[in-house]
């Protein structure tokens, strides 16, 4: 059999799995995963799991230094599939599945270089991470770092659609609620009520403002927090004052810019733009910025790749190993603009591309 169809024949597997997040089941792609690694002369097989989400973790030879990450999880399939989204179609060079960029690829390239990996004379100790629930809260990755996972390891790839280049930075994600609260009544004694809304309103006008004093802030790549003030929400009828109305907004900070900075700005920002009115304030999502510490190091498994990295413009779980203390970089087959998308795809060539780095990587 040659390389492109055993990986067809890999990735087809994978993609039959329903691994949507978060109304998919992960358990059995990852016991399926323990399977192939265990056949691939893993030394050591372990799954874990974090609530609803599974992860498998195995280790090639003794001490590995070496991490790589891949997520089993997708997103819902969006509405333009053409087929069955969990069944493998190829035309023109092109492999189209849910989860095929995003990252069953990256999955199937590993695992076929793992395969190839056994030929070699002396192949290198390496560490792998199959992990679920990226495309939603990052329970796992986060449990397996917390949990003191990383032991042992240097160095992280993390797996994600970058077209077969490195990833060495992208922003982080901050997210947060901000509720005003009244008394309410009839629109009648509105004269003599705090207006929820309009108390939002002008938090929302103060908000903005912070984000475009960061314009001209950040580092080069990324200047200004991406603010966005997503909704107002909390209006009952024209003649209702209501008692409480909520504020949706979220911000990207750049790599360097840490997620509690730009939140207190933003925070003392909206309670002096609201006055005396009541104001409670909630972060939802803080997830880190990323920045690789030292690209050199990964040359022995990626080559002359690592001297023209890429900035990346989406997030990803490379952040999180990076703030607990890992070198990490961002590297996988497919491209983002398939990612989340109907018909979502990979390029053969990519899916072969992404195996000979893996596999120069193993050996």
């Amino acid at each position: 059999m040659s390389v492109l169809a055993a990986l067809r024949q890999r990735l087809e597997a994978l993609v039959a799995f329903d691994t949507q997040n978060p109304h998919g089941d992960e358990a059995p792609m990852v016991r399926h995963l323990a399977r192939e690694l265990q056949a691939l002369d893993a030394d050591r097989v372990s799954t874990f799991a974090v609530g609803r989400h599974h992860a498998v973790l195995a280790h090639f030879g003794a001490e590995p230094r070496l991490l790589i990450n891949a997520h089993v999880d997708t997103v819902p399939a969006n509405s333009g599939y053409s087929a069955d989204p969990h069944h493998l179609v190829e035309r023109e060079g092109r492999l189209y599945g849910l989860g095929s960029a995003d990252t069953k690829g990256a999955i199937a390239a590993i695992l076929e270089a793992l395969a190839a990996r056994r030929t070699r004379p002396q192949p290198k100790a390496v560490a792998v991470l199959f992990s679920g629930d990226e495309e939603r809260s990052s329970s796992v990755a986060g449990h397996f770092i917390g949990d003191g996972g990383l032991k042992g390891y240097e160095r992280v790839i993390v797996c994600e659609p970058t077209g077969c280049r490195v990833g060495h930075r992208h922003r982080g994600i901050g997210t947060f609620v901000a509720t005003a609260t009244s008394a309410g009544g009839h629109s009648s004694r509105a004269d003599l009520l705090e207006k929820p809304i309009v108390v939002l309103a002008k938090v929302a006008v103060a908000l903005d403002g912070v984000g475009q004093r960061w314009l001209g802030q950040g580092p080069p790549g990324f200047l200004g927090l991406c603010l966005n003030v997503a909704a107002i929400d909390g209006g009952v009828a024209f003649n209702v004052v209501p008692t409480q109305a909520t504020l949706k907004a979220s911000f990207r900070p750049g790599p360097g810019i840490e997620n509690r900075v730009v939140l207190a700005e933003l925070e003392a920002a909206a309670r002096a733009a609201a006055g005396s009115a009541r104001l409670d304030w909630q972060t939802h999502h803080d997830k880190p910025a990323f920045a690789t510490r030292d690209l050199r190091a990964f040359a022995g498994e990626l080559g002359t790749r690592v001297e023209t990295p890429v900035d990346l413009a989406f997030w990803t779980e490379a952040a999180l190993f990076s703030a607990a203390g890992l070198n990490a970089v961002v590297f996988g087959p497919g491209h983002i603009e398939q990612a989340h998308a109907g018909d979502e795809y990979i390029e053969t060539t990519q899916l072969e591309t992404a195996y000979q780095v893996f596999l120069e990587a193993f050996s």
